[in-house]
């Protein structure tokens, strides 16, 4: 029998990014918590938490002017790459993860961090060039994996199921860029086996994707869908599901495989709403279950795979609107269960 990665508890149910607007680590705590699917909350307007910076801080030789910069020796690389020793990020860098380790014990608990490709492309070596090369992907890679397996071992004691989810924003980015200069020594599938590299044993793997997820393909393949199962966070607000009959049927064998989704069918900022959060939720997840249901997606396999999100993080809404998100979200499994049989 398949293993469906989406718990049955949590079909419907909240699926946070990880960036919240708030600037005092300790408010979230308790909004975060009562959720069915509490998480590691990441707060960008904390220097130290940016998405980048609290994973990086650690190499010896990384520094900070106005990119992120990298002088990477030997002797380090090597100390990266062949250890395995788990590594665990500190508390000022990953404030609301500590303080999370207070509130538990938790049944199921999501956590967070970035992908090694979006690392390669965004810290720049001294002479200001992106550190897109396999050399570097393999370094990256073995820094996360070590980081992954870092917050395992420290979930572990308090929370039963654990969640690790990869931000990748910038995947696309490097495919293109690899595709253009063949000296980075990479290629989309090698990139994608990194990353894949990293989900440590025993965690539910999920990915967060926040470009158009449509036309994210090497070659023949989709890079969501035709690889291994996972949770694939996509953004359906600006990319709406409007896809052939080809990748419909590819999502399908996605989740027949025991792939889940977490549809991000709720605006991210404050403008994007003109009614209530669950009027929003209601009409925009009408909308894109009969968009995926007209476009040959099996509705009766999401119903039992999907989770509802933000389309992305939650770092540029006001406070006021991602508290009210996070109350609302009790009524989530409701509101997609109706839609659900709406559609079918």
């Amino acid at each position: 029998m398949v293993r469906r990665l989406v718990p049955e508890d949590l079909v419907g149910h909240f699926f946070a990014v990880g960036s919240v607007s708030e600037t005092d680590p300790q408010l979230p705590a308790d909004y975060v918590s009562t959720l069915s699917l509490p998480y590691w909350y990441q707060l960008p307007a904390l220097r130290e938490e940016d998405m980048v910076r609290q994973f990086a801080y650690m190499i010896d030789g990384f520094e900070e002017e106005e990119d992120f910069v990298l002088d990477l020796d030997m002797f380090v690389y090597r100390d990266i790459v062949e250890t395995e020793e788990p590594i665990l990020i500190d508390e000022e860098h990953a404030h609301g993860l500590y303080i999370l380790a207070e509130k538990g014990p938790f049944r199921f608990f999501k956590t967070q961090q970035t992908a090694p490709a979006t690392m390669c492309f965004t810290v720049r070596g001294p002479d200001g060039k992106q550190l897109i090369s396999a050399a570097m992907l393999r370094f990256f890679s073995s820094l996360m994996r070590r980081i992954a397996e870092g917050q395992v071992r420290f979930l572990r004691e308090f929370c039963d199921t654990i969640m690790l989810c990869q931000d990748d924003p910038a995947l696309g980015f490097v495919i293109k860029m690899a595709e253009r200069d063949s000296s980075t020594g990479l290629t989309g599938a090698q990139i994608v086996r990194e990353t894949e590299s990293v989900f440590p044993a025993g965690a539910i793997p999920a990915y967060h994707y926040c470009e158009d997820w449509r036309s994210l393909r090497n070659d023949e393949e989709h890079l969501l869908w035709d690889t291994k199962t996972k949770i694939v966070h996509i953004d359906v607000v600006r990319y709406p599901p409007e896809i052939d009959e080809e990748q419909a049927e590819r999502m399908n064998r996605f989740m027949e495989r025991g792939g889940g989704l977490a549809l991000g069918v709720l605006p991210n900022v404050d403008d994007g709403y003109s009614r209530p959060v669950i009027e929003t939720l209601t009409e925009n997840l009408h909308r894109v279950l009969a968009l995926l249901g007209n476009r040959g997606v099996d509705i009766s396999l999401l119903a039992t795979n999907a989770m509802i999100s933000t389309q992305c993080g939650l770092s540029r809404a006001t406070p006021e609107l991602v508290r009210q998100i996070h109350a609302r979200s009790v009524e989530f499994p409701i509101a997609f269960e109706r839609a659900v049989k709406r559609t079918t």
